[in-house]
């Protein structure tokens, strides 16, 4: 029975991922990836002109094609899940469910959520997440089997490994070269420990290599990096380093300090068994070392690139994740009852954390999810009126934990207006949730202006020409006045917009007052 309830966990961190991607509409490079389809000809020609990522940009066509909401949630939802099983799993070699795996996964899923560098971007992007979560959950399932084999002594060549080591090869560009590192480097350790060079290791290695070339080594890069990208690739080799040490890897490094945190506890932790006599297995250790070394370098070899998304830095985060998982399977191994409330209490720090994160992600979310139906609304109402080229809204997020729970801003006017048949669509930024018009009741104020309002704080008004004077709100217990002056406006189209927070109640009347 308990056992049953301790896997419990893993279902807990599926809807909890889950709803938060029901409630995200597609956005960004989205349209694009849905407008390319899945066609062989399709992707062979973004292969030779845009990029050499086949498997992130097959993945993010394949389920935007499907149209299904909760489809792509439920794939989201189960790849979290994994890629976070199998960080928990590696230092086992091992699938199968064991003691203190429900304590572990609930520490590397939380820290995943509440460290992470930008899970708005990685997580509830659907292109973001073929490319980055999609992408390094290959990455973390063949380092799991690569462990496995070591551990084992494995010497049989198995297809589906084969395929892993291209699917992980074939990645991205800042985890790549290490995968093919880290098959290099066992082929090493079996020839310095045993004197021999293992003919599946070697097969491995090849797969990986194969699966780096094809993405490395891309037309589509060559003619990206021949374009916008010149001003970086012409400045010296010293001058790249000196700008990434100095302006980017550091700063980068920085977004996933919560991670560091609970390293160093868990590290104290391991220190007091250790002091209370327990025997500590130096291989862990070594594991732990030399996942936070490649780490590292996933984040110094990005000195080749132009830019550097905060995104990019799931790879880097994810060796991070699993020091922290080798660290942890080795205090729960030797702690007793002292060192594992330690392990309990900073579990459940993490815990509080995230509820709060994942609070405040539920209502901002939630509000873009609506916003959504005013931007879609917009258009349908732009196109009956026969108009090709016209504004939407930007969406607006509510306060979250960081910036990096928010999805990407890119709008591309042209294939925004292709995906849904119009022209030229372009983005207008406001600052205010207009989710009101969508969650909210309305009362006419005159012919062309008409009042949104909702007992959650949000007042709009809704007009077709500018407005002046001062604002009435009645509500049961409260009569207050706000000049507009004080509004925050938008313009879309031919509609003029105000926003204002009011007080938390139902209201009952709303008038404009000169």
């Amino acid at each position: 029975m308990l056992k049953h309830v301790n896997k419990s966990i893993l279902l807990i961190a599926f809807f909890a991922v889950f709803i938060l991607e029901w409630f995200t509409p597609i956005h960004s490079d989205d349209y694009r990836y849905a407008l390319l389809g899945i066609s062989f000809d399709a992707h062979l020609h973004h292969y030779l002109t845009w990029s050499g990522r086949v498997v992130a940009d097959f993945v993010s066509s394949l389920l935007l094609t499907t149209g299904s909401r909760g489809f792509i949630s439920t794939m989201t939802g189960l790849v979290v899940v994994a890629f976070c099983y199998f960080i928990v799993k590696t230092p086992t070699g091992t699938l199968k469910w064991k003691k203190h795996d429900a304590l572990i996964f609930t520490l590397i899923f939380l820290t995943f959520w509440v460290a992470n560098p930008n899970i708005g971007q990685t997580v509830f992007w659907i292109v973001g997440s073929a490319n980055y979560l999609w992408t390094n959950l290959f990455v973390a399932a063949w380092i799991w089997n690569l462990y496995r084999i070591q551990l084992q002594r494995e010497e049989r060549t198995h297809v589906g490994m084969l395929l892993l080591g291209l699917l992980a090869g074939c990645s991205n560009e800042s985890v790549a070269p290490f995968v093919v590192g880290l098959a290099l480097l066992a082929i090493v350790y079996d020839y310095w420990q045993a004197k021999r060079v293992y003919a599946n290791k070697v097969a491995y290695f090849l797969s990986a290599l194969v699966g780096a070339s094809i993405l490395i080594f891309s037309p589509g890069n060559f003619i990206r990096a021949q374009g916008a990208h010149t001003v970086w690739y012409d400045k010296s080799l010293v001058e790249r380093i000196t700008i990434h040490l100095s302006e980017r890897f550091f700063n980068h490094l920085a977004l996933v300090w919560i991670s560091y945190v609970v390293l160093v506890l868990l590290a104290i932790l391991l220190f007091v068994a250790k002091r209370q006599g327990h025997r500590i297995k130096s291989a862990n250790l070594g594991m732990v070392g030399l996942m936070l070394l490649v780490g590292l370098g996933t984040s110094l070899i990005m000195v080749a690139s132009p830019s550097y998304p905060d995104r990019v830095m799931l790879s880097t985060f994810l060796f991070f994740l699993l020091a922290l998982s080798f660290l942890a399977r080795e205090v729960v191994t030797v702690a007793g009852p002292r060192v594992m409330k330690g392990v309990y209490a900073v579990t459940g720090l993490m815990a509080a954390v995230f509820i709060w994160s994942y609070a405040l992600m539920y209502a901002a979310y939630t509000r873009v999810y609506e916003q959504d139906f005013v931007r879609v609304n917009i258009v349908k109402h732009q196109l009956s009126l026969g108009h090709k080229d016209f504004t939407v809204p930007d969406f607006h997020f509510l306060k979250m934990q960081n910036s990096g729970g928010h999805f990407g801003f890119f709008h591309d006017p042209q294939v925004y207006g292709r995906y849904f048949g119009a022209g030229n669509v372009a983005k207008e930024k406001v600052n205010f949730d207009y989710s009101v018009l969508v969650n909210g009741k309305q009362q006419a104020i005159d012919d062309n202006t008409v009042a949104w309002f909702n007992n959650r704080g949000d007042l709009m008004l809704v007009s077709k020409h500018p407005l002046a004077g001062t604002v009435q709100v009645k509500t049961e217990s409260s009569d207050t006045s706000r000049s507009l002056a004080r509004f925050t406006a938008a313009k879309i189209n031919d509609e003029y917009w105000y926003f204002s927070a009011i007080p938390k109640a139902e209201v009952t009347h709303v008038a404009l007052l000169p």
